[in-house]
């Protein structure tokens, strides 16, 4: 039971708002219009307690997880005996009316406008046409440092931490320090606790800032990172080895294609939430949530720089829910 259980709450971040709105869930879907002859068409795998659990679930299942072929039919087992615990529990939780709980009520509601909404995304990204060869070998081309010219970049970091008052000794140790070693001397002096590592930096794994950084370092440079603020982790950084380790265009290829398709479906995810917003009717009814009142209260200082205006934080707030809709995808 113990692994069945795991199974079913194998989401990281589970809590008991979502376990109710699951169970809410699945009684509103498996409550809907059940036909005599629907018995014989859903291939029924278990009964639990008259409620059938069928193969169509667990391909579904299967499916959510990308199972391989070779692992299925193991999986399916326990798959099985997850949704048999699931639909125990689904059923503890009708027979306590948990499903007219109104914060599960409200979950449902959420549950199904982020499906829809999550369903038209995916109806208008699904056909579109795959990455060309042409459009691949441009990207390798134009991205040659995480590919043809990938390197592996080997650091020796020094991790501490400073308060305040230490901000602008920080600040001279910054000019003054050559090697990770005077840096280990100087905090050992002044009593900073500090861990030291050894760690291989991919090209592809760095932001484009630090990847050019450490693309001009030569070997023994110390550098900072977050090292301007007056608290909080700063981190010393030297540069031990440089490795080349290039990506074959065999092996980007399949890495290069989801790229591009990703893109194609970001860019046309957001085209088509363009147009939507453009023909609807939006009146904001409070209007301290309306994106141009926010952009008119927001008046800049005199030192500081110029707030969005209205388009922008449209714009911005459009990416943000773009982003987060195309996350769930």
């Amino acid at each position: 039971m113990q692994s069945n259980t795991k199974y079913l709450l194998s989401e990281p971040t589970v809590t008991i708002t979502k376990v109710l709105m699951l169970f809410a869930v699945i009684s509103l879907v498996t409550a809907c219009g059940k036909k005599p002859g629907d018995e014989k068409s859903s291939q029924s795998i278990v009964s639990v307690n008259g409620d059938e659990i069928t193969v169509h679930q667990i391909n579904n299942e299967l499916q959510r997880a990308n199972v391989q072929p070779a692992q299925q039919e193991a999986a399916s087992k326990q798959i099985v005996q997850g949704l048999v615990d699931r639909q125990i529990l689904v059923q503890a939780a009708l027979k306590e009316k948990l499903d007219r709980n109104p914060p599960v009520m409200q979950a449902i509601e959420n549950a199904k406008t982020q499906i829809l909404a999550q369903a038209y995304l995916e109806s208008r990204v699904s056909s579109l046409v795959k990455p060309t060869s042409t459009e691949i070998a441009d990207y390798r081309t134009q991205h040659a440092d995480i590919f043809a010219n990938r390197k592996i970049y080997i650091t020796d970091e020094a991790v501490f931490g400073l308060d305040a008052g230490n901000s602008e000794q920080l600040q001279a140790l910054v000019k003054s320090a050559k090697t990770l070693k005077e840096v280990e001397q100087w905090l050992s002096a002044h009593q900073v606790k500090f861990a030291q590592t050894r760690v291989a930096h991919a090209a592809e794994t760095l932001p484009q800032q630090l990847l050019t950084k450490f693309s001009q370092m030569a070997l023994g440079q110390v550098v900072f990172i977050n090292a301007s603020g007056a608290s909080g982790r700063t981190m010393a950084v030297s540069m031990a080895e440089v490795k080349e380790m290039a990506i074959s265009e065999k092996d980007s290829k399949p890495l290069i294609e989801r790229i591009l398709t990703e893109q194609k479906r970001k860019l046309t995810a957001e085209a088509e939430m363009k147009r939507l917003r453009g023909e609807a009717k939006i009146q904001y009814i409070n209007k301290k949530y309306d994106p141009a009142n926010v952009a008119k209260s927001e008046k800049p200082t005199a030192d500081a720089k110029p707030t969005e205006d209205a388009n922008s934080v449209a714009k911005r707030k459009l990416e943000t829910n773009i982003g987060k809709g195309l996350s769930g995808l």
